[in-house]
């Protein structure tokens, strides 16, 4: 009889270990900060994840602002919610922080995090300034962490189909990139909402990395990056349109020039009619346009060819599964997201700067 029973309890112990085994191990991820206004689509996203028990487990949210932190008990039940991120990290030891602080705030949090050894995440553009964007991968690099920089087109199927069809020849040889992005304001979302009131305290003071400037043209700025390289020279203007609502600028307009007749330039405006998301890429023989939402076209003369956007598959299709699989295959994040790559876009955003106020153009690299 004592035999048997241990022969079961035997039994059961492999069972529940085999089961226990069979589980998909949850990736503990923390959320920092919630003032910058792309986290609310994310917090959705990252909380039916969390709830399903798919990937993820997110361990806890951090905020300064104790309105905030009353606000995501209300989208994250359950979550613990801290006034201290250092002390969230401490406690809890995720591997993963998706950072949602101003944009003078990353390399802060990208020094806490490097000290603890976990990977950490922030909405573009990578920094306020290209100094703080150097330190940040020099901080990461140094502490073994993965660093990654997120766009909501590097999950647009139709971005890389974009840069595909340009780069296998489609319109000849690759000489003009031109960009607009923009819409009405950032105000004009959800006007007097607990999601705008904090994000807008920062994002209309350029000191904090805020500014149109900053907020759109490193968009234009990473496409010209990702298809001509670094330019040689950068020559940008700055206007304020609307200073009633907006102490920063409202619009800016940034020429990049190679030197061996190449040039890409990019628009970034709060004073538009309607959303813009559109870039053009220029050959010899014709151009490939993507324009939002959803749209793709090869042009060649004056016919107009539409083009499938494409797919992305698996982890390639959005920011978390992306990351979470570089981490647990031990694979550096790559492509437009990389820490590397954005150092570069915040040189080219950092000489748009910087000759907006001069008045003249920038020379790159920086020095």
């Amino acid at each position: 009889m004592l035999r048997t029973n241990l022969f079961i309890i035997a039994l059961l112990l492999i069972i529940f270990t085999s089961i226990t085994h069979a589980q998909p191990q949850l990736t503990k991820i923390a959320i920092v900060g919630l003032v910058h206004s792309h986290c609310w689509g994310f917090v959705t996203k990252l909380n039916d994840m969390h709830q399903r028990g798919d990937l993820i487990e997110v361990v806890g949210v951090s905020d300064d602002n104790q309105e905030l932190r009353e606000y995501i008990k209300t989208l994250m039940p359950g979550v613990p919610v801290y006034d201290s991120y250092a002390r969230m990290l401490d406690e809890k030891k995720p591997e993963v922080v998706w950072s949602f602080v101003e944009n003078d705030r990353h390399l802060e949090v990208t020094k806490a995090c490097a000290a603890r050894k976990i990977h950490v995440m922030f909405e573009k553009p990578m920094s306020a300034t290209y100094d703080e964007a150097r330190q940040m991968q020099a901080v990461a690099k140094q502490a073994g962490i993965q660093l990654m920089v997120n766009y909501q087109m590097a999950w647009w199927p139709e971005n890389y189909t974009a840069h595909e069809v340009a780069t296998r020849g489609d319109i000849g040889n690759v000489w003009r990139v031109r960009s607009v992005i923009g819409h009405g304001g950032p105000g004009n979302f959800e006007p007097g909402s607990i999601k705008q009131k904090y994000f807008l305290k920062w994002l209309k003071d350029e000191s904090r990395g805020g500014g149109a400037l900053i907020d759109f043209t490193c968009y234009g700025a990473k496409w010209a990056l990702w298809y001509l390289g670094l330019p040689k020279t950068v020559y940008a203007i700055t206007t304020h349109t609307r200073p009633q609502e907006y102490p920063s600028n409202t619009n800016a307009t940034v020429l990049m020039s190679y030197g061996d007749n190449k040039v890409a330039i990019t628009e970034g405006s709060w004073d538009l009619p309607r959303s813009f998301y559109d870039v053009e890429v220029f050959g010899n023989k014709g151009s490939v346009a993507m324009k939002y939402p959803k749209t793709l076209e090869l042009i060649i003369g004056t016919e107009k060819k539409p083009l499938e956007l494409g797919t992305l598959e698996g982890a390639r299709a959005e920011p978390i599964r992306y990351f979470v699989d570089c981490i647990r295959n031990n694979k550096p994040v790559a492509g437009v997201v990389a820490g590397d790559f954005n150092v570069n876009v915040m040189q080219i955003v950092e000489a748009a700067k910087r000759s907006a106020a001069s008045g003249k153009p920038v020379s790159l690299p920086l020095k």
